[in-house]
């Protein structure tokens, strides 16, 4: 009898620890789903067709901040890299950035039937409070919008438009275009005050600026790697150090106007130590290479197509920065110049400079085709050592533009 109470006592611990193994068992296949579910939740999702070398350390930065305030959904037909070749410069852009793409982000083929409800359950994966959507087509974009905001989802319209764009629109297309915003969209995400001007955001309602940001890393570095960079790209396209170097970048095409540049800078490259550093590809460039050969334009470097990554080094090499095209919407390499601490001499149709430059500062937009008053600018900064400082409040003016700002202000918003 003993011997079978304590065979009995025996059994029913074994079955107790059985018990406990299973209800662990499943406690970590729970907790394992739980992480799982954590790992995917993002307060913000973006949605958007094109990968951005200027989105991308935006969406970087803000999960470097806190890991569960993002997610990026493209839609697209290539995936997370760009593959098609740029026909105006014959290559397939090298756009990436080390250390740039460390978000949570997910691709959905828009040649796929069923796009739209691939992206919308993509979207929801993440049980995001906030949707920004930004470069879909029209139709597309509006019947997520209407989606997710059945869900419950919050939806932002980020845009980039404004008066100086290719096809603006105006009388009653445009009140049409303002009304179909305010009612399919909770808030504006525009890229500068421009759009926000265009659309006549209602102050009432809610709005984040998302430019297209400078990465402030890349662009401001401390002072000792600036100087180191300057003094190795000088050298390495034979520039003197004493030398006083405008820079562009630029596509030599015809829409972008190149000819403007070499004509501005061949009025003032006889008459002190001047240098113009050249960026970019393009169907012109044979030509206006031959041109500044046969007219002795010997202190002018076409480095050619400089992929992104290394863009920074030529502004750092650089004391000014020219960008003289016909109309810039918006144009972000005059704002990264400015980040960089460079002077600037820019047409009056392009977006960024009209916004930054104020005051005095005014006097370096100059009207597309006048290349006696760009030269008469460029000769100005030239002559004055310290004409960079002139534009220190300009470059104060870029704080919203960078990355660093841009990330936080979205962890901020809507709380």
């Amino acid at each position: 009898m003993a011997r079978r109470r304590a065979a009995g006592r025996r059994a029913l611990r074994q079955r107790q620890r059985r018990r406990g193994r299973n209800r662990a068992h499943a406690g970590s296949r729970g907790g394992r789903r739980r992480r799982e579910e954590d790992r995917l939740m993002a307060r913000i999702a973006f949605v958007q067709c094109q990968v951005s070398q200027l989105d991308e350390p935006v969406y970087s930065r803000m999960y470097e901040l806190d890991p569960h305030s993002v997610a990026v959904v493209y839609w697209n037909d290539y995936g997370f890299a760009r593959q098609r070749i740029d026909p105006e410069i014959g290559i397939v852009p090298d756009l990436g950035e080390p250390g740039g793409r460390d978000y949570p982000k997910v691709w959905i083929d828009r040649s796929m039937a069923g796009a739209h409800r691939d992206i919308l359950a993509a979207v929801l994966q993440f049980k995001p409070e906030i949707a920004v959507l930004s470069d879909q087509p029209q139709l597309a974009r509006l019947r997520l919008a209407f989606a997710l905001r059945r869900r419950g989802v919050r939806v932002v319209f980020r845009v980039d438009k404004n008066q100086l764009s290719e096809r603006p629109r105006r009388g009653f297309a445009l009140a049409l275009e303002r009304q179909v915003a305010r009612g399919a969209f909770d808030a504006l995400a525009p890229t500068s005050p421009l759009t926000s001007a265009y659309y006549a955001w209602p102050a009432a309602r809610e709005s984040v600026l998302f430019p297209y940001a400078t990465n402030e890393r890349k662009f401001a570095p401390p002072p000792e790697v600036r100087a180191r960079k300057r003094a190795e790209t000088r050298a390495r396209g034979a520039i003197a150090p004493d030398a006083f170097v405008f820079v562009s970048a630029t596509k030599f095409s015809s829409r972008e106007s190149p000819w403007e540049l070499v004509e501005s800078y061949a009025r003032i490259a006889d008459i002190g130590n001047i240098h113009l550093l050249a960026l970019g590809d393009g169907p012109l460039l044979p030509e206006i290479k031959r041109e500044c050969a046969r007219r002795g334009l010997d202190r002018v470097t076409f480095p050619g197509f400089v992929p992104f990554r290394d863009l920074q080094d030529y502004f750092f090499a650089a004391d000014a920065y020219l960008h003289l095209v016909a109309v810039g919407p918006w144009e972000v390499s005059p704002q990264d110049a400015l980040v960089a601490g460079l002077g600037l001499v820019t047409t009056e149709t392009v977006g960024s400079a009209s916004v930054f430059l104020r005051g005095a500062l005014r006097r370096f937009l100059v009207p597309f085709g006048d290349r006696a008053l760009s030269a008469a600018r460029m000769r100005e900064l030239a002559f004055d050592p310290n004409s960079a400082a002139w534009f220190e409040p300009a470059r104060l003016a870029t704080g919203d533009y960078t990355v660093d700002a841009t990330a936080r202000r979205w962890l901020e918003a809507f709380k």
